[in-house]
């Protein structure tokens, strides 16, 4: 896995040799396909514009109509854009509220990834009662 910052390519790449379940792209958060997600899907979003070069990678695994939202800096809800491609079906959004990083650390994809690799071992339960 490559260290420091990674680019759309890169993450697309590894979730796809890492087996991700139910992985369907990595997006920029302007650019969220307008017929959402699927019933089961996970993927990885940017904050930023795609006409910018990148912000914050978050993470997000939807099972029916429950979302675990991840963000690495802990205790941020996803943006309104985010929220609307989840779509009108979701009834639970979780999300951590554990920081997992630093402003000035730049591995928000790796730990991303992570987060996708083991949420559904998890079961859906509050990240923050993972060690």
């Amino acid at each position: 896995m490559p260290s420091g910052t990674t680019t759309n390519v890169q993450l697309d790449v590894l979730a796809r040799r890492m087996r991700v379940p139910y992985f369907r792209e990595v997006f920029m958060r302007n650019v969220l396909p307008t017929s959402g997600v699927r019933r089961n899907g996970s993927g990885i979003v940017n904050l930023d514009d795609a006409t910018r070069p990148g912000t914050d990678w978050v993470a997000y695994a939807k099972r029916n109509n429950r979302v675990v939202y991840f963000d690495s800096f802990g205790n941020l809800q996803p943006l309104k854009e985010v929220v609307r491609y989840f779509g009108n079906g979701v009834t639970v959004i979780e999300y951590n509220r554990t920081s997992y990083q630093t402003y000035d650390q730049s591995f928000y994809g790796q730990i991303c990834l992570w987060f996708l690799r083991t949420v559904d071992a998890r079961e859906f339960k509050k990240l923050d009662e993972v060690p």
